[in-house]
């Protein structure tokens, strides 16, 4: 009898696993999916109020939205976003942890921290800023020739901000306009920081020269009257800001370059948490309020996810190692 009841056990068993592993190939991934059951960090490499920092707060309001769970921003700007991006890379990978990554490729031969596209998680970028050349309001330099000349005459005399890191996607834009206007890159002063915002407050005040950066990040700045725009290093002008001339128009040389921004999770991110991200972050990006916010606040829209974004970052990660190395940096 015993044996018989033992049997009946095992038979009802089995038929709960089928009618369970059924069900759960009914059930939406994002109900079989627990993640996440609590807040989620979202690391900023960068100081409050720059694009970064305001593009991560967007999302994480969205994704709050999506997951039910709060996304919180810390800000992690400090050694030019070296603190932050060394948290993302060392995070416990399971969902808990991500973060806002930038050009990152300009810290290993710089020697200020050992990053590569291996460290982290690809997820998805979401946007790209043609970087814009700004002089404080009252600049004797009206023109960006003006500036270009008077800093070719006398490179050690003008501090250049770097905003972040000296190797960053604003620096690079303009070092690489020095290169091609001549200028001595080894004597050029740049001077790192804790971000395009904090950059372009020292420019107004008086502490910098020139700061580049993007546009829809200096545009308070630039409404105010106290700093000026002299040129976007893209094809077309900014229709927010019609009255900036592209590089082309103003120097005569054809540059598009400037910053990319996307999220990232540490290295071995469980693919069930990237698929969430990813899925969340298109219906995000495709949605017309986030285009409009983005639009309004003059930040560009650029969406690659996946394999595509990893093979961005690495396409990004050898080309700005290759153009530090001919600078000299």
């Amino acid at each position: 009898m015993k044996r018989l009841n033992i049997k009946i056990l095992i038979a009802v068993a089995a038929m709960a696993l089928i009618v369970g592993l059924a069900t759960l190939k009914d059930t939406p991934d994002s109900i079989r999916n627990d993640w996440p059951q609590r807040p989620v960090t979202i690391i900023v490499p960068s100081g409050a109020g720059g694009g970064t920092d305001q593009t991560s707060r967007m999302l994480a309001k969205r994704l709050k939205e999506s997951f039910g769970q709060p996304f919180n921003i810390v800000n992690q700007g400090q050694g030019s976003g070296v603190v932050g991006i060394s948290s993302i890379k060392n995070a416990k990978p399971d969902g808990y942890t991500l973060g806002i990554i930038y050009n990152f490729a300009h810290y290993l031969p710089m020697g200020q921290g050992d990053f590569s596209v291996k460290d982290f998680t690809p997820i998805a970028q979401y946007n790209f800023d043609p970087a814009g050349f700004h002089v404080r309001g009252d600049s004797s330099w009206v023109t960006l020739p003006e500036a270009l000349d008077a800093i070719k005459e006398n490179p050690e005399k003008f501090a250049i901000a770097c905003g972040g890191g000296c190797g960053g996607s604003w620096p690079i834009a303009v070092v690489t306009l020095f290169d091609k206007w001549g200028v001595d890159l080894n004597k050029v002063k740049m001077i790192p920081g804790r971000g395009a915002a904090a950059a372009l407050q020292d420019l107004a005040a008086g502490g910098m020269d020139v700061v580049p950066s993007s546009i829809p990040e200096a545009a308070a700045l630039i409404s105010s009257g106290n700093i000026r725009g002299l040129a976007v290093f893209s094809e077309e002008r900014l229709s927010s800001f019609p009255n900036i001339p592209t590089l082309k128009e103003a120097s005569g040389i054809s540059l598009s370059l400037g910053a990319w921004r996307g999220m990232v999770g540490p290295a071995g991110l469980p693919d069930e948490i990237i698929s969430e991200l990813e899925n969340a972050m298109l219906e995000i990006v495709s949605s017309e309020d986030w285009r409009a916010e983005m639009t309004e606040r003059s930040f560009g829209i650029k969406w690659r996810q996946g394999e595509n974004f990893k093979a961005f970052m690495t396409q990004q990660q050898y080309e700005v190692r290759a153009l530090l190395e001919n600078f000299g940096f």
